[in-house]
């Protein structure tokens, strides 16, 4: 495994240039998915969001329970870079039935229509907006003020558990009414990455996803059964312990980098 390892750390560093959402610095320093999204507006300018913005702030949380549906990451990528450009981020429009009965009635085409503007990432499958995100936004909106709240009490604590334990318990963050679980490390990771809330811990910043938990078989590394907040944070520990400040990209990209690599396992 300890090979293996090396090589995919190797193999992430040498073709970061090559996969959109591998953002390492010079310095091999991971800057966060968010801080470039390799989509690419018409006028040149590129995707990302800057978690010092409220409207960027509450699109990582957008991002996070988008991506927490089943299907490609792109879906979630495309959908916030939607509500970015078209500047439907703000809570007040997310609270208005109409706005919101609208933008579902418009999302084939809307989604649609976004990838038409954009390059950069070029999605693997056609980019397509579940029904049941819009409800999630909804959610977002309704306990925003919450949301901010216990993070900073989180902070101001050190103890990250308050705001891990309210996000969780919201219904209607996951699909359908299901909770949110499995994306909270990544809203964690993002505001570590961008420096807005240092003091999270790396521990809680790796997120153990269908794609992570079976290139972690493949390298042997062991990880728990996931079934509950506990559970998935000593997941995210132990994928810390192995890649520390890459977090999980090494295990999101095994598959990617293959493409490019041809790794070998220990003799």
């Amino acid at each position: 495994m300890y090979q293996l390892k090396k090589q995919l750390i190797a193999a992430v560093i040498n073709h970061k240039d090559r996969i959109s959402y591998i953002n390492l610095n010079e310095q091999a320093q991971y800057l966060g998915w968010t801080h470039d999204f390799n989509i690419i507006f018409r006028d040149g300018a590129r995707m990302g969001l800057d978690l010092n913005k409220e409207e960027d702030l509450f699109l990582l949380f957008v991002l996070a329970s988008a991506w927490s549906r089943t299907g490609q990451w792109e879906n979630a990528a495309f959908f916030t870079t939607y509500l970015k450009i078209s500047k439907k981020y703000h809570r007040d429009q997310w609270l208005d039935d109409d706005f919101v009965n609208s933008e579902m009635a418009e999302k084939d085409k809307n989604a649609a229509w976004i990838v038409s503007e954009c390059g950069g990432v070029v999605p693997r499958k056609k980019v397509s907006f579940r029904k049941d995100v819009y409800a999630s936004v909804v959610v977002i909106a309704e306990n925003w003020n919450m949301i901010k709240e216990k993070l900073e009490l989180a902070t101001r604590l050190n103890d990250y558990a308050l705001f891990i334990d309210y996000l969780a318990s919201l219904d209607g963050l996951g699909t359908g009414h299901k909770r949110m679980r499995i994306k909270i490390p990544l809203i964690l990771r993002e505001l570590r990455c961008q420096g807005i809330y240092p003091s999270i811990p790396g521990e809680f910043c790796c997120v153990p996803d269908e794609r992570v938990k079976a290139a972690s078989k493949e390298l042997g590394i062991v990880l728990p059964t996931i079934n509950s907040i506990d559970s998935l944070f000593k997941a995210s520990a132990i994928i810390y312990q192995q890649f520390g400040d890459l977090y999980d990209i090494p295990l999101f990209a095994y598959e990617d980098l293959k493409v490019f690599c041809a790794f070998t396992t220990d003799n």
